[in-house]
């Protein structure tokens, strides 16, 4: 599996610890990813340049350069190394290089060998970029930690065609509903959301555990109209199951860094955010229809 990261995390990606991988390469580009590192299948490196002293000893290529006091990479010069001594030799802090195959059984090994300190609670979270853009080995996994007998969580945009082959292998989905409108989540994450509808409406009917997750973005989402869109759409779903659970989180701009380390341009800098007062009102919204949402940090 091509994963760009790997961690920990606390019942905020599924119930209990959670052994995080996350996968690389992603079918949409939306404009306020955190994550701009999982977006590409390539092996990319992260210059962080408020790090980089000695950045140019620790580069024997001359891809660093200094420009009115700041140091600067030459990404030409960086792609064409294989060696990278920057990380092999001087494991220098301005450097991260994103993007590793790990073997699918070696990922099953290491969710065996930390099954301990998951509990009875916790488990293995794939995320991403799009997890289930590697689907194949998404299912091989899926199926080896369920042999194993370890909780499974998949956090996905619900894109995939085979998404049906999730249901019952995993233990949760967390979907993420962007929108309703097909003009506004085309212009947003480059990509329709026909079949991401049609996917979530199949997850509520057949998947035995499963969270909506709402990120109410500035300018997107967090209008009248796109509010009430979401409610009527979640209010549907709702009805294959009462036990709906929805989490709505507030646009940040914590990723900006590692889009100026990655070297492109944040589509949403400066722009403001949604208000607590946006969150509360959809929120209220959904409680009209039966749905008690989660304010998720």
């Amino acid at each position: 599996m091509n994963i760009f990261a790997m961690g920990w995390s606390n019942e905020k990606d599924g119930p209990g610890w959670r052994l995080m991988f996350y996968l690389k390469g992603c079918n949409f580009h939306c404009r306020w990813c955190a994550n701009p590192e999982g977006l590409s299948r390539e092996p990319q490196m992260m210059f962080y340049a408020h790090r980089s002293q000695f950045a140019e000893q620790a580069c024997p290529y001359d891809a660093i350069y200094l420009s009115a006091g700041i140091h600067n990479i030459r990404r030409e010069k960086c792609n064409q190394c294989s060696d990278r001594p920057c990380l092999r030799v001087w494991h220098h802090p301005a450097f991260d290089y994103v993007g590793q195959n790990l073997p699918v059984e070696r990922i099953i090994d290491q969710a065996r060998h930390y099954k301990d300190i998951f509990g009875d609670k916790g488990g293995v979270t794939f995320g991403g970029g799009e997890a289930t853009f590697q689907m194949d080995e998404l299912l091989e996994a899926l199926k080896g930690l369920k042999d194993s007998g370890i909780h499974t969580t998949i956090e996905t945009n619900a894109s995939s065609p085979k998404f049906d082959s999730l249901f019952g292998l995993t233990d949760l989905l967390i979907c993420d509903l962007k929108c309703i409108s097909a003009h506004s989540h085309k212009e947003f994450t480059g990509s329709d959301n026909k079949l991401v509808l049609d996917n979530l409406r199949q997850a509520a009917q057949k998947q035995l555990k499963l969270i909506i997750r709402i990120a109410l973005i500035h300018g997107f989402n967090n209008n009248d109209q796109e509010m009430a869109a979401m409610t009527d759409f979640l209010a549907e779903l709702r009805r294959y199951r009462r036990d709906l659970q929805v989490d709505i989180l507030r646009q940040h701009h914590l990723g900006e860094p590692k889009y100026i380390a990655l070297g492109i341009p944040y589509p949403l800098a400066n722009t403001p955010l949604p208000t607590q007062g946006d969150v509360q009102n959809l929120i209220d919204r959904l409680k009209v229809v039966g749905i008690d949402a989660n304010r998720a940090s």
